[in-house]
């Protein structure tokens, strides 16, 4: 399936005027090639099609052009006779007006109206401003919505780059300065590109759009949430749209950036730029760009649309969104008639919402979140987080997305959601990593150290693995380096020392880097209870703290001793020996997890499978269980 959608917009466009004319253009952009329309429904503060949430708050069912019409329920019924799918575009989003001193909007609810540094009606390029920050404002925005994903058959929503959107000028009303105060106890700063006050402003606007994806979800888990900004991070500087961010948290089924440029050198070069700074290859999927066609006097060449379309398709981008309509039929269809013969020719498929969701996080996120339980099994925080680990010293690591984050005791959000990687806090910080880029933060997620490893292991006993190039060496809590890197790989301390590859073979250091035990297994793993396990050959064994062998190598599989027992597999089959070799608990389980607080989780019946990528495995399926420790 390749996704081929067009823009109807009611701007220099006839197309929503009657039913007749909405038929013809459906019937038009089917023999055309495209199998998505994105019509408006929200423009100049009224609506196209009868509205009662605009009713009710401001008397206006709809836009009076329409009167006694639903432009949407026709087109809907149109766009289904020739299989196209309709996706309602809410044009104007948080733009009051344009050119209208903010319109009935403003002049009913004034205290709806964004403002500057100077507290004026924000206005740029011609619109005028709702106050995208303030909660009356995005429940407004949130009731639209809903109204038309509860009264109409329609395939998803969609935003675009003024939803959710505020100029960066913005945020000066007298509610934001105060939030903003309260949180940094100080004054929101004049320059609106200030770091710290630019994503603070655009996290407000991501939270919402989190609210608005999981209320349309809630009512219909099937519906596309399709979003079009300004190309990042121009958007981001711009209009506060952090789209970047919407990806990487799954809030986005498709995204159409708005790469309007007037020939193809210009759209490959923005392409190119979104292709491989924006986007990874598991996230590509969401990726359906926006054309422009025709803007003003300006009209695409035919040759740089056709261009633009096929190299879409080299880099694996599955589809375009065209602006807009009235374009297509300049100069006798002539853009059209080139698609048709050409890079449309055949047919795109039926545009498919389960093919489209299968890349998205919908089905995590519907019937029910994640719970932590206290010891007495009652319910200690409930969250909206794709995935959660345990707490490690007061803090948890949670996913929403592709980003990881932490939150506190009370569910706080601490950090923000932007992790490509995250490990436990241990010793009162936390190993993360962005782009394969590994460094250290406090409790507070400020980071104690720039991300600058190429691999790194976590806190222990006061002293933390770190890789530069191709070399480990260790960093204590204030961040200096205090055994050089000279080791070919590292692991963490544990009971005052740690195991190091030389060459070929491990050994294990003491807290000033001297070599105590010499290096000669082929893997080795940290001490724990005065032994460590170790590898000769393709067999594992456990040694004492002076390297002498206490355990003969022989299992083939096997953890680190806990509560005086360790899970080794023998025969195919897993159990749990002692600190003299002898299984206590035989070996009859087909998979075995360390004891904890006297339980050890063990199952039967399951076994290990590789990820759909094959970059990890894991193991599923049998019946899990709990043992005890009868030494205990």
């Amino acid at each position: 399936m390749e996704i081929r959608g067009i823009w109807l917009t009611t701007t220099a466009s006839q197309v929503l005027n009657s039913k007749q004319n909405i038929a013809s253009a459906m019937d038009f952009l089917a023999q055309t090639g495209f199998n998505v329309v994105f019509p408006v429904v929200w423009n100049n503060g009224v609506t196209t099609y009868p509205s009662r949430v605009m009713r009710e708050t401001f008397g206006i069912e709809i836009n009076p052009q329409f009167k006694g019409r639903d432009p949407l329920a026709e087109l809907i019924v149109e766009a289904r006779r020739v299989g196209i799918a309709v996706i309602p575009w809410f044009e104007y989003g948080f733009a009051s007006s344009y050119s209208r001193n903010g319109g009935e909007i403003i002049a009913k609810k004034p205290e709806w109206a964004a403002r500057d540094y100077a507290g004026n009606l924000l206005s740029k390029n011609g619109f005028e401003w709702l106050n995208a920050f303030d909660i009356d404002v995005q429940n407004f925005l949130l009731s639209l919505f809903l109204e038309v994903v509860k009264n109409y058959e329609i395939a998803g929503i969609q935003g675009d780059d003024r939803f959710p959107a505020l100029p960066s000028e913005g945020g000066y009303d007298l509610k934001t300065v105060e939030l903003y105060r309260q949180q940094f106890n100080q004054l929101p700063p004049q320059d609106s590109q200030d770091p710290q006050w630019l994503q603070w402003r655009a996290d407000i606007l991501s939270n919402f759009l989190t609210r608005l994806y999981q209320e349309v979800i809630n009512i219909n888990p099937n519906l596309i949430i399709s979003m079009a900004p300004s190309a990042y991070p121009w958007g981001l500087q711009n209009y506060l749209q952090d789209s970047q961010s919407w990806v990487e948290l799954g809030l986005v089924d498709l995204i159409h950036p708005q790469l309007y440029r007037y020939d193809f050198e210009s759209y490959k070069k923005d392409i190119d730029r979104v292709y491989s700074n924006q986007f990874t290859s598991q996230q590509l999927p969401h990726l359906i760009p926006g054309i422009l066609l025709k803007e003003a006097t300006h009209q695409i060449n035919p040759d740089d649309l056709v261009q633009a379309i096929a190299y879409n398709r080299s880099l694996g981008i599955q589809g375009e969104i065209s602006f807009f309509y009235e374009a297509l039929r300049e100069d006798n269809d002539a853009l059209a008639k080139i698609l048709r013969s050409d890079i449309y020719s055949q047919s795109p498929g039926k545009f498919d919402v389960k093919a489209i969701k299968k890349y998205g996080f919908t089905s995590k996120r519907i019937g029910g979140n994640y719970t932590y339980i206290n010891k007495s099994q009652q319910v200690a925080i409930q969250t909206k987080f794709d995935e959660l680990e345990p707490f490690s010293e007061g803090m948890a690591q949670v996913k929403m997305g592709y980003k990881w984050g932490y939150i506190d005791k009370t569910g706080k959000l601490v950090s923000r959601l932007q992790f490509d990687q995250s490990q436990p806090f241990s010793e009162g910080f936390a190993l993360v990593a962005i782009k394969q880029k590994y460094g250290y933060i406090d409790k507070k997620a400020k980071l104690i150290t720039a991300l600058q490893f190429d691999d790194a292991k976590s806190f222990s006993q006061g002293m933390a693995a770190v890789k530069i190039v191709d070399k480990w060496g260790y960093i204590n809590t204030t961040t200096k380096l205090v055994i050089q890197l000279q080791f070919n790989d590292a692991k963490s301390f544990l009971q005052g020392m740690a195991a190091v590859k030389i060459n070929d073979k491990w050994g294990y250091i003491d807290k000033v880097g001297s070599i105590i035990i010499k290096p000669q297994f082929d893997d080795a793993m940290q001490f724990s209870e005065n032994l460590a396990l170790i590898k000769m050959g393709n067999k594992l064994g456990f040694i004492d703290q002076t390297g002498k062998i206490v355990i003969e190598p022989q299992f083939y599989e096997a953890d680190s001793f806990s509560e005086k027992l360790a899970a080794v597999k023998m025969g195919g089959k897993w159990g749990y020996i002692n600190k003299s070799g002898n299984f206590i608990i035989n070996p009859e389980f087909d998979f075995a997890k360390p004891f904890s607080e006297g339980i050890a989780v063990v199952n039967n019946g399951g076994e290990w499978q590789q990820s759909p990528d094959k970059k990890t495995s894991y193991f599923s399926g049998g019946k899990w269980g709990y043992i005890r420790n009868l030494l205990n």
